[in-house]
């Protein structure tokens, strides 16, 4: 059975060797053991934690917020057990990133003490050339606006940690590499 699972295997495989000696994976796709219930998306992982006494899952802070799911205290790097909060978030994407590929190795397992050590970032992946003009365009505006004050604004309405400057800034010169 697999899952989409990355953020947790990364982190679960970051604080010990138990999970890879178990022969357990690091990435979006995991082999889970016989009788492991699985779910696509955040609407089936929710509906199966609960309707399943004792279960397990991972959603977004926001969707287990919104729908009222209880969340677990996890113990980060620093020995502390820390509940998912916009603060604890914060602190855990606090750590500076010099260029793309760190954004998500900034994370795994998060230094400061009060970081909820399974936070991780939203992506937009986008193409570096687009045929149709058009719709370079487009996907250039829409992200940049996402990259802009009233889209950071608007996503955390909907219950998304804002960018530090430094993910902005590299967001923003990944947008200026887009050819038409």
């Amino acid at each position: 059975m697999t899952r989409n699972f990355e953020i947790g295997s990364s982190h679960l495989a970051a604080i010990g060797p138990a999970w890879q000696v178990a022969g357990m994976g690091v990435g979006k796709i995991i082999d889970w053991p016989a009788g492991i219930l699985v779910a696509p998306g955040n609407e089936g992982v929710a509906a199966r934690i609960k309707l399943s006494e004792g279960s397990i899952g991972y959603v977004e802070y926001w969707f287990a917020q919104r729908l009222g799911l209880r969340m677990a205290a996890l113990q980060n790097k620093a020995g502390a057990y820390i509940t998912p909060t916009e603060h604890s978030g914060e602190l855990a994407l606090s750590g500076r990133v010099a260029q793309v590929k760190e954004l998500a190795a900034s994370v795994a397992d998060p230094a400061a003490p009060g970081a909820y050590p399974i936070t991780t970032y939203s992506w937009m992946f986008l193409y570096g050339h687009y045929t149709d003009q058009a719709k370079a365009v487009a996907v250039r505006d829409f992200a940049q606006w996402g990259l802009s004050q009233p889209g950071q604004n608007y996503g955390a309405q909907l219950g998304y940690l804002p960018l530090s400057d430094d993910v902005l800034d590299i967001g923003k010169q990944a947008l200026g590499g887009l050819t038409h």
